[in-house]
């Protein structure tokens, strides 16, 4: 009987690792091959390695045109630009909103709650219009912060800090009060620093979906000098004019690298802000 039982452990671990292999395997496929196209000294390939992967044939040749035939440098820093204020906007906003849904009472708390999370089950492509009309009566068309500035109030970061400040104790809050401090006292010097994991998870998954954005700020965006880096790189080099398949893998392979060197240093925090947001 303890056989047959270590025997299905055995087996149910060595299930889930291959579960996570073909997983990871299946995640990873696309990255592998625009990074295998874009090293390759061969135009004319497009396999998801190239023929002769050897020292010889590896080649930076298209990382280098990326630099030369469009304004890579520009697009990133208007990335980076952009998706710095998209976290700051996108925190703030969930901080300010979260802390009376989680600590306040007050009439329609419970309804108001509900409809944001019901925003989560729209689709994007709802918001496009009203929103696309609201900016151009505010003259912010065509404006890197009209681009970043609908995302600002994001349903997931509400949701998110929410659930962080309802599990801070409520002595601590109580103290605070007792020491005369405000509502907005306790939210900034009591809440703020102690859901700090969740804050940091939710300044992540930001960044993530600021830098990756692709449709909105396209629709906002019509000058090349503000475009995106996500914008840029599909306009310049896809379409008729497209001048090589491994330009565009490596102009693609430089546009993610950032954000993966940037995850696999505060992936923990991520882990830890999602996991307090859970429990």
């Amino acid at each position: 009987m303890a056989m047959n039982r270590k025997l299905s452990n055995v087996l149910g671990l060595c299930g889930q690792y291959a579960g996570l292999l073909a997983f990871a395997a299946f995640t990873t496929f696309p990255f592998l091959w625009a990074l295998s196209v874009g090293l390759s000294g061969d135009p004319s390939n497009t396999w998801l390695f190239p023929r002769s992967f050897l020292p010889t044939d590896i080649s930076l040749m298209w990382f280098e045109r990326v630099f030369q035939e469009m304004p890579f440098m520009t697009y990133m820093k208007n990335s980076t630009l952009m998706t710095f204020w998209s976290i700051v906007g996108v925190v703030v906003v969930s901080i300010l909103a979260g802390y009376p849904l989680a600590r306040l009472r007050f009439p329609g708390r419970n309804f108001i709650f509900v409809a944001i999370l019901a925003t989560m089950m729209l689709p994007t492509e709802v918001a496009i219009i009203p929103n696309f009309i609201t900016l151009k009566h505010l003259h912010l068309l065509d404006t890197q912060f009209g681009a970043i500035v609908p995302n600002f109030a994001a349903a997931f970061g509400i949701f998110l800090m929410k659930q962080a400040f309802e599990a801070v104790p409520q002595d601590l809050v109580d103290a605070a009060r007792v020491d005369g401090a405000t509502e907005m006292q306790i939210l900034w010097r009591v809440m703020v620093p102690v859901s700090g994991p969740s804050i940091a998870a939710l300044g992540i998954f930001s960044l993530v979906n600021a830098w990756n954005d692709y449709v909105w700020p396209s629709i906002v965006i019509s000058s090349r000098d503000k475009l995106p880096l996500a914008v840029g790189v599909f306009n310049d080099l896809t379409g008729p004019f497209a001048t090589s398949y491994s330009m565009v893998m490596a102009a693609i392979v430089m546009t993610v690298i950032p954000v993966l060197i940037f995850f696999a240093f505060t992936q923990r925090y991520f882990i830890g802000g999602l996991d307090g947001a859970v429990k």
